[in-house]
């Protein structure tokens, strides 16, 4: 969950295609504040190997959130032991049982812009520290053919903003899979 801009639509989606692309079911539930500018949005991703049945979350396994309004509003849906990703370079978020979760600071901007030049990538830097954390349900090569279905534009391949995406991804992904690392 995330502003107006943060691109948490767009991880969805390219999260929830790559899944699919992959064999898995998957059922993304998209919901918008009521404010015509500035408010949040929310992408919910259910991922699995059999066929959803309910499209709701109840409890979340993994909770994204860009900013602090994210935050405080959503956080209570993740459950006990599952795994909280900020973005660090953007806020702090306050836990007092950080025992409870997995907590994973990505500071996604400064990634995005030093690997892109484009802070707006942050996003899918984001997707790829996601990626990382559910490998083997989700392959790398699920999210760059993702990445290359999403990013058409009228039908025509725009390779500029392909490789933008693959780029900030696969920089997501390596810190995923350091950070992850390190917890071992």
């Amino acid at each position: 969950m995330g502003l107006g801009g943060h691109g948490i639509v767009f991880a969805g989606r390219l999260l929830g295609m790559a899944a699919a692309m992959g064999g898995l079911d998957s059922i993304l539930t998209i919901t918008y504040s009521p404010e015509q500018r500035g408010g949040w949005s929310r992408a919910d991703l259910i991922i699995a190997k059999e066929m959803v049945d309910y499209p709701l979350i109840d409890e979340a396994d993994v909770f994204l959130a860009t900013n602090q309004q994210a935050f405080s509003l959503e956080f209570k849906s993740l459950r006990k032991g599952g795994i909280f990703i900020y973005e660090s370079t953007i806020y702090k978020p306050a836990i007092s049982n950080t025992n409870d979760y997995v907590i994973i600071p990505v500071p996604a901007t400064e990634i995005a812009e030093s690997v892109t030049g484009r802070r707006l990538t942050m996003n899918v830097v984001l997707v790829g520290v996601i990626t990382a954390i559910l490998e083997p349900l989700l392959k790398e090569d699920y999210i760059i053919n993702a990445i290359r279905n999403v990013t058409r534009r009228a039908g025509k391949l725009d390779t500029s903003i392909q490789e933008m995406n693959i780029k900030a991804f696969q920089a997501g992904f390596d810190y995923g899979r350091k950070f992850l690392q390190g917890l071992r």
